[in-house]
C-alpha cells in the first residue's frame, strides 16, 4: 500500500527552521495558532476550536497506482482530512489519514482495503487506530457489511478489508467517478457513536494563507483512480 504523504499543507507566519523536518506537518499547522486572536489566559481548547474552524474539510487528496515488477496490483486514493468529533471528544478536532484500495483477492476476486488513523488535539496531536472504521456513499442509508479488521503497517493505524462488490462499496464507487465524494467513518471503541467526516476528492492540495487555508482543486485525482481500475479489471476474474 502506498505510503501517506506528511507534508502537503503549507504554512506562513513563523520560523519554520524551528521545527523537526519529520514533524513538518504538525509544524505548519501550528504555524496558523501563531496567528489566531487568542484573549489573554486563553484555554487550549479555545486554540483548538479556533483551528478546526479554519481547517475543517479535506486537505488533500493523491492517487496511487500500486505496481510489482511492473505489473498493476491495486488502485487507491490517499487522503487527509479534519472535522471534529462530538461522540466522545465534546467536538474536539480529529484528523483522520487513510487510504481507499481497490485490489484482487484469492476468495472475492475483488477486494476494498481502508486504512484509517486517527489524530486528536492540537499539534502534534494522540494518534490512535480507530475500532472500526467505514466508506460509504454520501447519500447511502447503510453501510457496507463490516469489513475484517486488522493490524497495519504502523501501529497508529488500522486496516479494514471487505468485498469490493458490496452493493454500499459499488455505491461508493459511483459516488467517487459521478459525486467525487465519499465518507469515511470510525468509532474509537466497538458501540461507540460513529464520527463522519466527507472526502472532497477535487481537493488535491491546502496551504495557508495569513490565517486562512486555501485548498487547489483539480479532477486529477479521480480521473486517474478511474482509468487505474479499468486497467485493474482486465487483470482479474470476477468470481
Amino acid at each position: 500500500m502506498g505510503q501517506h504523504s506528511a507534508g502537503r499543507i503549507s504554512g506562513v507566519g513563523v520560523p519554520l527552521a524551528l521545527c523537526y523536518r519529520s514533524r513538518m506537518w504538525w509544524c505548519k499547522l501550528t504555524a496558523i495558532l501563531f496567528l489566531l486572536p487568542l484573549a489573554s489566559g486563553a484555554q487550549p481548547s479555545n486554540q483548538e476550536t479556533d483551528l478546526a474552524a479554519i481547517l475543517k474539510g479535506t486537505l488533500y487528496v493523491a492517487p496511487h497506482r500500486e505496481t510489482a515488477d511492473g505489473q498493476l496490483k491495486a488502485c487507491g486514493l490517499e487522503f487527509a482530512a479534519v472535522g471534529t468529533d462530538h461522540s466522545t471528544k465534546l467536538g474536539g478536532m480529529v484528523r483522520v489519514v487513510g487510504s481507499f484500495y481497490l485490489r484482487p483477492h484469492e476468495k472475492v476476486g475483488l477486494a476494498y482495503m481502508l486504512k484509517l488513523g486517527v489524530v486528536d488535539g492540537l499539534p502534534p496531536g494522540t494518534r490512535t487506530a480507530p475500532a472500526n472504521a467505514f466508506v460509504r456513499a454520501p447519500d447511502a442509508n447503510s453501510s457496507p457489511t463490516k469489513p475484517i479488521r486488522g493490524p497495519a503497517d504502523r501501529p497508529e493505524f488500522a486496516l479494514f478489508v471487505g468485498e469490493a462488490l458490496d452493493e454500499a462499496i459499488l455505491a461508493v464507487l459511483r459516488s467517487i467517478t459521478e459525486g467525487k465524494t465519499f465518507v469515511v467513518g470510525f468509532n474509537r471503541a466497538p458501540g461507540q457513536q460513529d464520527v463522519q467526516l466527507p472526502i472532497d476528492l477535487t481537493v488535491v492540495n491546502s496551504k495557508m494563507d495569513g490565517a486562512r487555508i486555501v485548498r487547489e482543486r483539480s479532477d486529477s485525482a479521480v480521473q486517474q483512480f478511474a482509468s487505474c481500475n479499468s486497467d485493474l479489471m482486465k487483470t482479474i476474474t470476477i468470481r
